[in-house]
Order: structure tokens, then sequence, then C-alpha cells
């Protein structure tokens, strides 16, 4: 008699908070790893990464490397912010206007 193997898939975890995506991971019989080690599942922060990605069919207990932004602009570039665009100079005398 053959053993069948039994595979699962890696879910969806980008947008996830993390304490969430660790559940959903282990829901999958995976395991999310936070790339992060002084990162723990407990604290705030949003999967904003993830390999494999989701959909790939993989042994039970695989490790999934996800990344997590942290609270508080930690290791993220500025937005920018919102200041409008810059207008076109205005001429201070009419010298070269027609």
């Amino acid at each position: 008699m053959e053993q069948q193997e039994h595979n699962t898939v890696v879910p969806m975890l980008v947008g996830l908070p993390t304490a969430t995506a660790h559940d959903v991971a282990l829901d999958a019989q995976v395991l999310a790893v936070d790339t992060d080690p002084a990162h723990t599942p407990t604290e705030a922060g949003v999967v904003t990464a993830q390999q494999p990605r989701p959909g790939i069919t993989v042994e039970p207990g695989h490790r999934v490397l996800i990344w997590v932004s942290k609270p508080g602009g930690e290791g993220g570039g500025g937005g920018g912010g919102n200041k409008p665009a810059p207008t076109k100079p205005t001429p201070l005398s009419p010298a070269g206007a027609k």
C-alpha cells in the first residue's frame, strides 16, 4: 500500500496584522517566520512581503518568511508628505514677455 503525500498550500499573508498572519499560517499547516529575529508575533505590525508566494504547494511545517512593517516609522522610507506640486515661477519684470 502506497503512502500518500500530504501537502498544503501557502496562504496569502501580505496585508495581515502580524498576529493574524501567524494564526493563518498555522491553520494552513505552515510556519510564518519573521525575517527580523527581534520581532515577536505579538508585536504590532503588518506583513508587507512573504516568501514563498501564496498558492505554492509545500509540505506541512514548511517555513514561510515574512517581512513586517514596524509601527512608528521604523524601517521604512518617508512617503514625501502632502506638499502641493510647485508652480511655475512668475517673472519679476516684463522683460522677455511678448
